[in-house]
């Protein structure tokens, strides 16, 4: 049976209580953590969730679970709980406006003091655990935000394999992951129907999953681990946030857990094999921002996961306060990829950003650590 728990975090107001829950399911083995809704305004990931607990109830009363796997069903309820006027700006933290997705703790300089006073065993995994524990085993912040990150990773750290579900606003699937980990990125995109995949060695920002993956490369970086016994960690973007359907999330949920089955975490025979033909790779220095260039309505020209070319019209910017029939602003491609990302609110502002395009050439200007938008 899974055991479960919940977490108290420091109470942001009088009279009021925020707790994550943690549900455990299997024992012993390699584990994995999975979670969803740390930006609380993308849901698919929250109804895929409630699928994969549906269905681990059925693997572990089958006897199925070789190894542990916890879920976080939503893993920020300070975010939640935010609306203005009905809506919710789950993105950011209305008290700061800190993207919830950055600045987790950066345990690496602890962890690096570790090993230089400790000999330690290629591939220790056991041991490797328990020195990302002693790095965490700090007081928790007093803070409610900053606490949540703490335990958020803390948990994190005490797995094999983090993936963490996210969305855009409008676009296809599409993951996020690390060079050090490209095969175990595209086992998990063959897995999920995914077939964009993005890699870099530091996106920057310090989000979670690359928090995680800092950790495991310090020991990367000292021969003490090789690529198989690595921790792996993964955003897995479900689309757009209007993506919330039943049907749709039972078989990313069955994806997720046909990739845990293939890193050997569920037992039985695999119902396909991995397929990996239609995947592409892009690294994370190939992706470009599309910036409008005045204000005004967006008319898209291209639809999501279509291919684009370099100087291909991608979309216009109609201004609604210029004289009658004034000529539309033009948006034009910077790469030849495909377009992976709209923004869903069509009247856009100068400067802003209204999608992403993926190519294979890294792109002048785009440097290691500072990919990510905000």
């Amino acid at each position: 049976m899974p055991t479960s728990e919940a977490i108290r975090l420091p109470s942001l107001t009088p009279g009021t209580e925020h707790r994550l829950l943690k549900h455990r399911f299997g024992s012993g083995g390699r584990s994995a953590y999975i979670q969803a809704g740390l930006h609380a305004d993308e849901h698919p990931g929250l109804l895929v969730i409630q699928h994969l607990l549906s269905r681990l109830v059925a693997l572990e009363a089958e006897g199925r679970l070789d190894g542990t796997i916890v879920i976080v069903p939503f893993a920020n309820p300070v975010g939640l709980g935010q609306q203005v006027f009905g809506q919710m700006p789950g993105r950011y933290n209305l008290a700061n406006g800190e993207n919830f997705n950055r600045n987790f703790p950066d345990i690496t300089g602890s962890l690096e003091q570790a090993i230089d006073q400790c000999a330690l065993e290629k591939n220790d995994v056991a041991v490797f655990k328990t020195l990302f524990a002693a790095a965490m085993d700090m007081p928790p912040p007093l803070e409610a935000v900053q606490a949540n990150k703490y335990w958020l990773l803390q948990e994190a750290l005490n797995h094999d394999i983090l993936i963490d579900l996210h969305c855009d606003t409008s676009s296809i699937l599409h993951i996020y992951a690390n060079h050090d980990q490209r095969q175990r990125a595209l086992d998990l995109a063959a897995a999920t129907g995914v077939e964009a995949v993005f890699l870099e060695d530091e996106a920057g920002g310090f989000p979670l999953d690359e928090a995680y993956a800092k950790a495991w490369k310090t020991l990367h970086r000292r021969g003490l681990v090789d690529t198989a016994h690595l921790g792996f960690s993964a955003t897995l973007e479900l689309r757009g946030q209007a993506d919330v359907e039943d049907d749709i999330a039972a078989a990313d949920a069955q994806g997720i857990l046909d990739f845990l089955q293939h890193e050997g975490l569920i037992s039985g025979e695999p119902a396909t094999p991995l397929r990996h033909e239609r995947i592409q790779v892009y690294p994370l220095e190939g992706v470009s921002h599309l910036k409008a260039p005045g204000t005004g309505i967006v008319a898209w020209k291209k639809r999501i996961g279509e291919a684009v070319t370099r100087g291909e019209l991608i979309a216009e910017i109609v201004a609604l306060d210029l004289a009658p029939g004034a000529a539309r602003q033009a948006v034009t491609s910077d790469v030849d990829g495909i377009l992976v990302a709209r923004h869903h609110i069509k009247l856009a502002r100068s400067g802003q950003k209204i999608g992403m395009l993926a190519g294979t050439t890294p792109l002048p200007g785009r440097q290691t650590g500072k990919l990510m938008g905000i």
